[in-house]
């Protein structure tokens, strides 16, 4: 199975670097979520100092997932192992091991917006559209959007493999977007 991801990454990798080439913005949607390493990559060495905005109900930090090293589960484990990003933000995260919950206490390049923390900011009055701001305000200037639709709540997508209570409404991932596009960040 690594083998193969191996080749998924490098044919999402070419690809990616033959789109760009020809000047276009490239996105992957849909899918297996470990799929995307090969283009981060890509794009990575052509924004030097790359973020990644993550929506994710997973934190996807593990080393492997059931021997597998390439899972859904490692994603952004192998984005920072793998690629020169500046900084990963998180946004909507309600599960994760301790192994995932240490890397992301204790790598500097990882900002944590775990959903439980973001939900109880709201009912204590702060507002999302301020939350949002101080997501987007985390990241560099050109961003990788990575959305799993898991990051919404369950009731909006119930079909999903891995669903966990909580998560963004479609109102609040949406704004989320629009503030990270009316910051001027690409």
């Amino acid at each position: 199975m690594n083998q193969w991801s191996k080749q998924v990454q490098d044919f999402t990798y070419q690809r990616t670097r033959q789109w760009r080439q020809q000047g276009k913005l490239v996105g992957l949607v849909g899918g297996e979520h470990s799929i995307p390493l090969g283009a981060i990559g890509a794009l990575a060495e052509e924004f030097p100092g790359l973020g990644v905005l993550q929506i994710d109900a997973h934190a996807d930090l593990r080393p492997a997932y059931e021997g597998f090293q390439q899972s859904h589960a490692s994603i952004m484990h192998n984005v920072l192992e793998q690629v020169p990003i500046s900084q990963l933000v998180q946004v909507g995260v309600r599960d994760l091991c301790e192994l995932e919950y240490e890397r992301a206490t204790h790598d500097p390049r990882i900002t944590t917006h775990y959903d439980a923390v973001l939900q109880e900011r709201l009912l204590h009055g702060e507002s999302w559209h301020e939350l949002c701001k101080e997501i987007i305000g985390a990241l560099p200037q050109h961003v990788y959007c990575s959305f799993d639709i898991d990051g919404l709540d369950p009731g909006l997508c119930p079909a999903t493999g891995t669903p966990v209570p909580g998560g963004l409404s479609f109102a609040q991932a949406n704004l989320l977007l629009k503030t990270l596009v009316q910051s001027g960040r690409k």
